[in-house]
Order: structure tokens, then sequence, then C-alpha cells
């Protein structure tokens, strides 16, 4: 049976970076494999999800300000276990720690990038990051074997010139597919009409995903157009900003949702998605919205390769007038088949899985 240790699950409730390894799991743990999953954040809901399957194990590590505790913590695992493949899904170099603490005990050690940017919300803290991040850079590159990222722009974040093999974050495509019945429902739920137009958001309200842009882009777009809303779908310490900015400006039509486990039947309620963010590693909000047949307004800092069809379009956040004409466009537009995609872009989990395979159990890691 191959050993594998995976890092790190965050559990913030929500996160892409969990999502993608708990859909890892969900297909590696029917496999002749030990499966241990390191976190931080191991709660009663994370512990019920995974209490059915013995090959999985749920390994509790201490946060990252206690660096050193989490390393032993993770070398013991190692040193105990003699794990096959240490695999650390990480967004920022100075996360090196379970590099370092395995290096000795593991045959192969993959960092996978997820990001390409910090996102502290604190400026002058986000630049100490950064310079952090740099210094960590070639600690981190020499204590792994294989690289992954999941784009261009997340690769030159963590890795810099080094090869890398590129992995997409993929969506179980089921699940997001357009359904006129949700449609009806959410609407009719929220007492919207099937004409009024609505643009819709996902995702933590951060620096990163920067909330504010997509404020002053619907407060232009909505001024010679009423019967447009703006539902804004997640969490964040942003957003008691936010809701004092839209009352303390009188911006009509929009609505704090918080977040929702049944995403899905928003995206079927909403018209457009804009994801106007300062930097992402490949959203998968941005693919669960596609998936959707939604047309797409993404931040012209996200990687190009999020676009699966000419429905996806890029603007600069900072210019409203630029994203007000691209909003009208797209709305014009509506939606789009998946099945009109570009073939050669991997987007569904099922596509994927025979790629996961390989490289966790049949060995094909390069």
């Amino acid at each position: 049976m191959k050993k594998i240790l995976i890092g790190y699950i965050s559990n913030t409730k929500g996160s892409g970076l969990d999502n993608y390894i708990f859909q890892l799991v969900d297909v590696l743990k029917r496999e002749d494999v030990q499966i241990d999953l390191l976190s931080s954040a191991i709660d009663e809901d994370l512990k019920e999800k995974y209490k059915q399957d013995s090959n999985v194990r749920l390994l509790p590590i201490d946060r990252i300000p206690k660096p050193k505790k989490r390393y032993n913590q993770i070398q013991d695992y190692a040193r105990e276990n003699k794990y096959d493949i240490a695999y650390f899904n990480i967004s920022e170099a100075f996360n090196c720690i379970g590099n370092l603490a395995v290096k000795k005990y593991v045959k192969t050690i993959i960092t996978h990038s997820h990001s390409s940017g910090n996102d502290n919300p604190n400026k002058i803290k986000r630049e100490i990051s950064k310079i952090v991040h740099q210094l960590t850079k070639p600690l981190l590159n020499k204590n792994t074997d294989v690289r992954y990222a999941c784009s261009d722009l997340a690769a030159a974040w963590l890795f810099g010139n080094h090869p890398f093999r590129l992995i997409r974050n993929t969506v179980d495509a089921d699940r997001f597919y357009f359904d006129p019945k949700n449609r009806k429902m959410i609407r009719e739920k929220y007492d919207v009409s099937d004409d009024c137009k609505i643009i819709g958001f996902v995702g933590n309200l951060t620096y990163q995903k920067n909330p504010n842009a997509l404020l002053n882009l619907f407060k232009m777009t909505s001024k010679d157009d009423k019967n447009i809303e703006l539902w804004i779908l997640g969490d964040g310490i942003l957003r008691k900003e936010l809701e004092d900015r839209v009352k303390n400006e009188k911006i009509q039509n929009v609505r704090f949702l918080g977040k929702k486990k049944n995403i899905e039947a928003f995206y079927s309620a909403l018209d457009l998605f804009i994801l106007p963010s300062n930097f992402e590693g490949y959203p998968l909000v941005g693919v669960e919205a596609q998936v959707n047949g939604l047309p797409c307004l993404f931040s012209k800092k996200i990687t190009k390769d999020i676009a699966l069809s000419d429905r996806a379009q890029f603007f600069d956040p900072d210019n409203s007038i630029e994203g007000c004409k691209k909003v009208e466009t797209l709305l014009q537009l509506g939606r789009m088949d998946p099945l009109c995609f570009n073939k050669n872009i991997v987007y569904d989990l099922k596509d994927q899985q025979k790629e996961f395979i390989d490289i966790f159990v049949n060995g094909s890691i390069v």
C-alpha cells in the first residue's frame, strides 16, 4: 500500500484550495493507498467527512505562527509513517516548513503552487510578507523534488524559472451545469423577476478578491439600468466595510447573501459573473461559473488560461468605464453551452481522475 502525506487543509469553509484537496482525496481513497491529511483546523465537520474512510486520517498540526512546533509535528509523522510521497499544496514560499521537516524521511516531495500573491489586508504587512516569500523561495525549491502549479502565474510566483507540471483546478461539472429549475427557485425566493439582470460574485471578501472594485463597477453600471442587481455570495473581513459603503453611498440593489452550500443553484440564477481579483492562482469559482454557462468578466491580473470560451473576457479593475462596456457586451451575449468550450482544456473532475491516479498511485509523478 502506497502512503501519501497531503498538506494543508485550512478548513475555512469554501476555500478553493481545500476543495481541490477534498476532490483529490475523493478520487484516491478508492485506491489501495493510505492518505494522511495535515490540518491545523480539524473540527467535527471535518472528522465527520472522513469517518467512514478507513484509509484516510486527519493529522493535527499547529499553525504557521508556531513554526518549530509545526516542524516537529510533521517530522514525527514522516519519521513514523515512512511516506512514499509528501504532497504540499501551498501559496507562499515561507510555508516550506513541511518540506524541510520530511526531507530525510520521504522518497518524493511534491510542491503544488495555488496562488500568485499575498492576501494580507495590511499593506505594510503584505509587503513584508512578499519580501519573506522571495527570501524563502530558494529554500523551498531546494527542498522540492517535483513542482506542480495550477497556472503559469502561480508557477512563476513560487518556483521562478524552475520547470513545473501544469495541473488544472477542475470541478464536478454535473453539479454546476445550468438548471432552469434552480434559476426559478432562487429568483422566486428573493422576489426577483426573470427579466432582471443579476451580476454575481462568489468568494471571500478579502484584499485578494478586490471587492471594492466590484462595487465601483456596479455603481457605474447601475446608473443607467435600474433593472439590475449585484449579488455578493461570500463572507470575510471586508464585509462590514463594504456594507457600510453601500449604505453611505446609497448604491441600490446590492445584496450580501453570505456563503451558500448550494452555490450551484445560485449560479443558475445569475446572468453574469465578475471576479475583479488582485491576484489568483486558477480560481475554482471561475471554472464553476463558466461550467454553468455564465458569461464571465475577470480581472486582467488573473491568468488568461481561466477563459474556457469567448464568453470570458478581462478588464482592468481600476478602469470601471472599460468594465461597464464589457458588462454590457457580456449580458447581451448571454449563456454558453459548455459543449462549445475549447476541447483541449480540462475542466471536469471526471476527466482529471486518471491524471490523479497516474501520479499518486501509478507513479507518473513528473
